[in-house]
Formats: C-alpha cells, structure tokens, sequence
C-alpha cells in the first residue's frame, strides 16, 4: 500500500506526518481521533477508486489496516452522521458511504495541520473581515454544542453566536459581564430569536479565568482577544490539538459546576 495510490500528488506530503508507509500496510498515528481516521479512510478510499460513493465494508476495512478497532468504526460513522459529516444510503444490500462537505474540508483541515499547530492572525481595525475569517475558521466547525470561556463579556459576543445556522447548546462561562441589564435584555431578546440555540450562561467567581477559548465536538480554538473587542485590536486564533483540548475541556466542566448561572 502505497500512499500516492490514495491520495493526490499535492497532499502526499502533508498525509506522510500523520500516515506511514510499513511494508503492505499504513499506519495511522495514535494522535488523530477514531472519528478523523474515519474519515480519513472515506477520502482515501474515494481517491483510490476515484469515487465519491464507498461501500460501508471498504471504509471499514481500511479503518483496520490503519490500526483502529474494529468496534469503533459503527460509532464513529453514526456520530459523523450525526453531525452531517458523512452520508449514507442503501443499494440494495449494500450500504455505501460519502463525505458530506463538511466532512471533507475537515479531512482538508486534517493534513493542513499536520505540521504543527494551526494559527490565524486577525489584524486591528478589520472588524468586518475579521468576524469573516472568525466564522469560517470558528463558527462553521461548531456543532451540537460549544463551550465558550470569556473572562470579560459583553452584548458583542450574542452577535457572534448569531452566526450558528443548526440547532446548538451553548455553555457561555465568563467572570465580568459588562452593562449587566442591557446584557440581560440583549439575551432575552436574543433567546426569542434564535430559538435554535439554547443559551446558558454563568458567572465564575474568582479571578483564574485568564484564557479565552471555544470548544465544540472534539476541536478546540484559542482566542487571543476577549469576543467583546474582537476586531478592534490584533488577535490570533490558534487551533489546539487534542491533548491540549482534553485538559481544557475537562478544566471548563470543573468551572461551569462551581460558577453561579446568570441572570
């Protein structure tokens, strides 16, 4: 096996920091989450056959040589399903499997990163292009839920949130809130609105929280500037890779229990 067989010309490279090449197989580092592997082994298999439909048991069998379990690849499919990564059908017996866009630009995201940690820079004063860039690189990879710490809020971020098209629960953590009651009318008025979105927010009292970050469905983005001011000063946006993400996730449910719920 061979990975110019699977993919193009341009993304050899790029696949070979995450994929080797071992005598008739190819190894998938442990770093990649079964669910990208998943999809990893839709994309190859589609390159290969040069096919945009694979069938259920070629996926499957490619997500095994590349060293997963077995018994992961139903849960995984079912979870990419779930959030419109993947599509499925039925001809006849056979059950064959097709990346959605969405799915295949988080393949393309994949091997975009596999050099090292991803970064965006925002400059000062580019408010329109900024918030632009924020929801390609942010808010079109938010799924059914999202995780959002923000020491200092404001009526700002209800603008960015906005932009959130599927049904989502949002878990908004924060220590100040700016101009409270205007903040309290902004959100009510917002939850009537955008009745899709299920909004909690809660105030933590104390003064550890320093960092500004969202995490949704297995990704996990650093902010450089509070959502407030975003666009009004230099920022960076920094994709985390997932030993990092487990950390803060598991740092964000500590806070969200011990904080007070607002308003």
């Amino acid at each position: 096996m061979k990975l110019v067989d699977y993919f193009p010309k341009e993304e050899v490279e790029d696949a070979q920091y995450i994929i080797h090449e071992f005598h008739d197989k190819l190894l998938l580092d442990d770093k990649p989450s079964d669910k990208t592997a998943l999809l990893l082994s839709l994309y190859m298999c589609s390159n290969k056959n040069k096919q945009s439909e694979i069938t259920y048991d070629e996926v499957r069998k490619l997500f095994m040589t590349m060293g997963r379990k077995e018994d992961n690849f139903a849960v995984n499919l079912f979870n990419a399903k779930k959030e419109g990564l993947v599509d499925e059908r039925e001809e006849g017996k056979v059950k064959l499997l097709s990346l959605k866009v969405k799915g295949l630009k988080a393949v393309k995201d994949t091997l975009g990163e596999t050099i090292g940690v991803k970064t965006w820079l925002i400059e000062s004063g580019k408010v329109y292009s900024g918030k632009k860039l924020f929801q390609e690189i942010v808010m079109s990879k938010i799924g059914s839920t999202a995780k959002i710490c923000d020491p200092y809020c404001g009526t700002r971020i209800l603008d960015i949130i906005s932009g959130i098209k599927q049904k989502c629960e949002i878990f908004l953590l924060t220590q100040v809130i700016e101009q409270r009651e205007s903040f309290k009318r902004e959100l009510i008025d917002f939850s009537k609105e955008f009745q899709h979105l299920k909004i909690g927010v809660r105030i933590f009292k104390g003064k550890t929280l320093h960092d500004r970050y969202i995490i949704s469905d297995g990704n996990c983005w650093s902010i450089g500037s509070s959502l407030k001011d975003f666009g009004n000063r230099d920022t960076t946006i920094t994709k985390l890779e997932d030993e990092v993400r487990y950390a803060i996730e598991e740092m964000f449910d500590k806070r969200w229990q011990e904080a007070t719920p607002f308003p």
